[in-house]
Order: C-alpha cells, then structure tokens, then sequence
C-alpha cells in the first residue's frame, strides 16, 4: 500500500502561515476583549488626516 501525501510549495506554506497568524492574533485580541468585527475602510472617501485617525482609534481601545 502506498501513501501519497500532498506536499505544499514554499509558497502556499508561507500563505498558509500569514493566514494562521492573522487568525491567531485576531483571537488573541478576542480574548483581551477588543471588537474584532471587521469594518470597512474606505482610505479615499476619509479626508482625515493619519494623526487624527490614529487618535481616535486610542481613544476607541482605550480601556
């Protein structure tokens, strides 16, 4: 009886990693309590500039 066993590519390996990785960390963040509802984003419709929208997302996580 021969067994056959699908071997990845480096590359669908690494995809495989960033996937259990973001998963991982998505979970964790679960856990310490954080919203992780994914939201959409739309970089060209929001005019407000990087300094504004990093404060408001402290201001949101802040506990």
């Amino acid at each position: 009886m021969q067994i056959r066993m699908n071997m990845l590519s480096e590359k669908q390996k690494r995809e495989r990693f960033i996937a259990l990785r973001a998963r991982n960390y998505r979970a964790s963040l679960q856990l310490e309590g954080f919203d992780v509802a994914p939201t959409k984003v739309d970089a060209e419709s929001d005019l407000t500039s990087e300094p504004v929208r990093i404060a408001k997302l402290k201001e949101y996580y802040a506990r």
